[in-house]
């Protein structure tokens, strides 16, 4: 690879990075961490799909490049997203558990236990 395929493979990632933020608010990592997602799947994945590609372009490298790239910064967007999603929902999932199990025992200790069952009752009547 040169320098200007490199150069387009890093700009293709991070502009489909950055898309796929802003077309998904609820995956979107902010304009850093789309950037950053990006471009690491835009050199990551982009060789990989530009590969599968390059067949349907008839010889456009840079096509090919382009659109790998940008679908393979999308794609390293939506998971890391989806990734953030579902730990800051285990966080807070955590955070009330925690919570909620203190209540609970600082509770247990006010309740009273239940009377004791006589013993006629447990055995039955006595002839």
């Amino acid at each position: 690879m040169d320098f200007g395929a490199i150069l387009t493979t890093l700009l293709s990632g991070l502009a489909g990075g950055n898309i796929a933020g802003s077309l998904l608010k609820k995956l979107n990592l902010g304009p850093a961490g789309n950037s950053i997602a990006g471009i690491v799947g835009g050199f990551l994945g982009g060789p990989a799909i530009t590969g599968m590609v390059n067949p349907m372009t008839q010889g456009g490298a840079i096509f090919s490049n382009i659109a790998g790239s940008g679908i393979g910064g999308a794609v390293v967007m939506i998971l890391a997203g989806l990734v953030k999603n579902w730990w800051d929902k285990r966080q807070a999932q955590t955070k009330s558990s925690t919570f909620r199990k203190d209540q609970d025992i600082s509770q247990s200790y006010t309740k009273t236990p239940p009377p004791p069952k006589s013993r006629d009752y447990q055995e039955g009547p006595r002839p």
